[in-house]
Order: C-alpha cells, then sequence, then structure tokens
C-alpha cells in the first residue's frame, strides 16, 4: 500500500493518509470493544429507575440497545461525529497542517474552549492531569496505542462474532455464561434495513 498514490495524493501524502487511517480505525475499535463490554453489563442493560431513553427495554444486547434507540438519539450521535471529524481534519483553523501536508498523522487539536466556549474539556487529558511527554515517550505511546488499536479491531470483531455465531471464540461463553447472543443483522443499516 505504501507504493500506491490515492486520488490525486502523491506517495508520501497517501502514506501520511494511511498512517492516520489507521490510527483513527485502533481509536474507533478500542472504544466499540470497551463500550460492548460495558453494554453487557447488567448495570447499562438491566433494569433503571429512570430510563435513559423513551421506549427503553431492558435486558438488550448491545446490537440490540443501539437499534432500539429512536432515529433522532442516533441521528444526534452521527452529527458529534461528524462535528469531531470535521474539527480533527482543521476546519476553520489557520495554522493546522493537515496529515496529508506534512502534519502528524492521529494529531487531534486541542478542542477544549471551542464552540463559543461551550466545550470545556479536551478529548485526549480533559482534566489536564497527564505530565507533558518527551518526543520518545509521544512516540513510544503512538506504537503502543497502534498496537492496542489493532488488538482492539480484532477484539470487537470477534465479540461480534461470537455473539451472532455462539461457539466461534473457543471458551469465551465458558468464561462468561451469560455473552449475549444476537441473530439480528449489525450490517442492516448498509442494507437499506432498518436504522
Amino acid at each position: 500500500l505504501a507504493d500506491l498514490k490515492f486520488w490525486t495524493l502523491t506517495k508520501d501524502e497517501s502514506i501520511g493518509f494511511l498512517r492516520h487511517a489507521e490510527i483513527k480505525h485502533g481509536r474507533v475499535a478500542m472504544a466499540a470493544f470497551l463500550g460492548f463490554c460495558v453494554q453487557s453489563t447488567p448495570l447499562v442493560s438491566g433494569e433503571h429507575t429512570l430510563p435513559p431513553y423513551k421506549g427503553y427495554v431492558a435486558g438488550l444486547t448491545p446490537q440490540e440497545q443501539f437499534f432500539n434507540m429512536p432515529l433522532y438519539a442516533k441521528l444526534q450521535i452521527f452529527t458529534l461525529i461528524g462535528m469531531l471529524e470535521s474539527y480533527g481534519e482543521g476546519a476553520g483553523m489557520k495554522d493546522f497542517v493537515h496529515y496529508t501536508k506534512g502534519g502528524k498523522p492521529g494529531y487531534y487539536p486541542p478542542i477544549k474552549g471551542k464552540g463559543l466556549g461551550q466545550i470545556q474539556f479536551n478529548l485526549y487529558d480533559p482534566f489536564d492531569w497527564l505530565p507533558e511527554q518527551t518526543a520518545a515517550e509521544k512516540e513510544k505511546g503512538l506504537l503502543i496505542e497502534l498496537n492496542n488499536g489493532r488488538l482492539a479491531q480484532l477484539g470487537i470483531f470477534s465479540l461480534l462474532s461470537e455473539s451472532a455465531y455462539p461457539g466461534a471464540i473457543p471458551g469465551l461463553r465458558a468464561a462468561f455464561p451469560d455473552f449475549p447472543t444476537w441473530t439480528g443483522n449489525v450490517m442492516a443499516p448498509f442494507a437499506g434495513q432498518s436504522f
């Protein structure tokens, strides 16, 4: 892939695109894996004193929880994702160097104070607790993040596979007997079916 040129990008710009895409997919997979695990617990999928949304049903699998959400809730989620994506691509910033133009792949600019001052936290280190890192520590951290992201991509698909086809991951149900089973189609929104 490193020798390919995408769209009108040069080879170096294409490499920047691929590096950024791998980091971003890893971050999404880490969030998805953690989200699936948390949504499978009785704390989230069980009974609630106050339902988290209109039409909430207890005891659903993570996939069923998503499909059970009202359309407007899903639209809010995807709108927020789109806004974060747009900001991460440098929309409206003067001194931002895009990752295909020599900027750092995986870099997300600070967001605190944006949105007319309404955004109070950055996505990374929201409470400013972490110490400043050297360039070598940042490089090592990015490599760790890449590897964790790759593992999370395998992890979320293994959970989805086991959920759809019990026994796909040997020993998982022995360790977690209450692991959720779902017979629906996770690709339904992309097949023109109900969203």
